[in-house]
């Protein structure tokens, strides 16, 4: 019990809480208490507990017990403070020599944590990307009014050169067609009877029966009959040829890529119907710096990857260099022809890749993420021996699509370097490669090793 009270008063003593006053003929001992600490239950912040004498107080006997007991309250403070101390020490000491003794933690990488340093050569690139266009598209329209009959063909239909793909209703253009035949008709025969007067004229004005102005009038007739007879003609041939428009027909082989019209609207010439495009040769518009253009041929080789392909590489030729560059950016835009046999590429894919410029010699490569940089000096985590190193490097030429770096100096063939990015990496920890998971079967069993039967 005295020495919880002494523990108390000593906590008080050192935290500032409790003040000891001498008074005469009195003695008063008063402890502030603070927002966080309460002796006993009904005493908190702002209260003072009051140790006083009342009757006795002002008899000189218990004028010197009341200095004694301040005393011995002092002391017995001071005592329980210095073990409180000596006790906390104690307590950090061992939690130090705890730590110290604590065995390092070993780090442990899964396999695609850590690249090997491989030999190979990197190829010199400028990154290119632009969006890919049909070569080759057709927009069908009408080249004659009338309404639309029907469409034959939707969109992703693959059509050949010739197909229908509308009919629009002919009963106007045939009765045009009537007509303009029936014009036709009339001017031949008006035509066969100048022709049999200008004949008749002729062997009478050999004879001098009649005048030479009677005959240049029948010749007159004749001529302007046959030129009559030439445009019944073309209005006949116009017509047909209006009646062969009314079944609209494919110009190209490939795939429709919209419907413009339904059938039963009624469309007026040069009205889109569909368009057609064909996707065995697209082409990406790409533009690259001025300052690389002098490096670029044609017939240059382009490799680019399109979203949703994953990993799989496309490869194009440089066709056309524009010879103007692009005001503002100061760019030069390539067009880069793209042999797409299977139709697996979609016209508006977007395309991301390289022109490869020039090739390197080999040279030790390792991936990008696995180079650090500090005060200018690059270098690499290294697992040797079981134990993370660090290895100062120099870095050449990067591959932008494989996602490799040349080395110049500082690793050699085989080594292994973290390849990820974390915080923690410390020279001399321990590091080990993790062991891969058995692969789990569908049936929830793991594969049994050779020689052993599955339970």
């Amino acid at each position: 019990m005295v020495l919880a009270i002494a523990k108390v008063l000593a906590y008080c003593a050192a935290s500032g809480v409790l003040r000891v006053s001498f008074s005469r003929p009195r003695i008063l001992v008063t402890a502030f208490l603070s927002a966080n600490f309460a002796i006993a239950p009904g005493i908190g912040k702002g209260k003072a507990i009051m140790i006083q004498s009342s009757s006795l107080a002002n008899k000189p006997f218990f004028r010197r017990r009341s200095t004694w007991v301040a005393v011995v309250l002092v002391l017995g403070s001071a005592g329980a403070l210095f073990a409180y101390r000596a006790d906390m020490t104690a307590t950090a000491q061992a939690a130090t020599e705890a730590k110290k003794t604590d065995k390092p933690v070993t780090l442990e990488f899964a396999a695609g944590d850590v690249a090997t340093v491989n030999i190979q050569a990197i190829e010199r690139t400028v990154a290119i990307s632009g969006s890919l266009t049909p070569l080759t598209q057709s927009l069908v329209k009408s080249t004659v009014p009338g309404q639309v009959k029907k469409v034959l063909v939707r969109e992703g239909q693959t059509v050949k050169v010739g197909d229908i793909v509308a009919e629009i209703d002919t009963t106007d253009l045939r009765a045009r067609l009537d007509a303009a035949q029936a014009d036709h008709e009339e001017r031949r025969s008006r035509l066969t009877i100048a022709a049999r007067n200008r004949d008749t004229n002729q062997a009478l004005l050999k004879q001098n029966f009649i005048s030479q102005n009677a005959y240049d009038q029948t010749q007159s007739t004749y001529q302007g009959s046959d030129a009559a007879v030439r445009w019944a003609d073309a209005q006949v041939r116009m017509a047909t040829k209006a009646m062969n428009d009314a079944v609209v027909r494919s110009p190209i082989a490939g795939v429709v890529a919209k419907r413009m019209v339904n059938g039963g609207e009624r469309i007026t010439p040069d009205a889109p119907i569909v368009n057609i495009v064909d996707l065995t040769r697209l082409e990406l518009e790409a533009s690259i710096p001025a300052s690389d253009v002098p490096s670029v041929v044609l017939g240059q080789t382009v490799r680019f990857r399109v979203d949703g392909f994953g990993e799989r590489q496309f490869e194009g030729k440089v066709e056309r260099i524009n010879p103007v560059a692009e005001p503002g950016s100061r760019a030069i835009k390539l067009f880069v022809a793209v042999p797409n046999p299977d139709n697996s590429l979609k016209g508006g894919m977007f395309a991301e890749g390289v022109v490869a410029l020039s090739q390197t010699v080999a040279s030790p490569v390792i991936p990008f993420s696995a180079v650090f940089e500090e005060a200018g000096q690059s270098y690499v985590f290294s697992i040797e021996d079981g134990k993370l190193a660090k290895r100062a490097v120099s870095v050449g030429q990067k591959d932008e699509v494989s996602g490799l770096v040349a080395v110049k100096s500082g690793l050699n063939e085989g080594v292994s370097v973290v390849r990820i990015r974390m915080t923690g990496l410390k020279v001399g920890a321990p590091a080990m490669l993790k062991t891969p998971t058995p692969t789990v079967k569908n049936d929830g069993v793991s594969p049994a090793p050779t020689g052993e039967k599955k339970s």
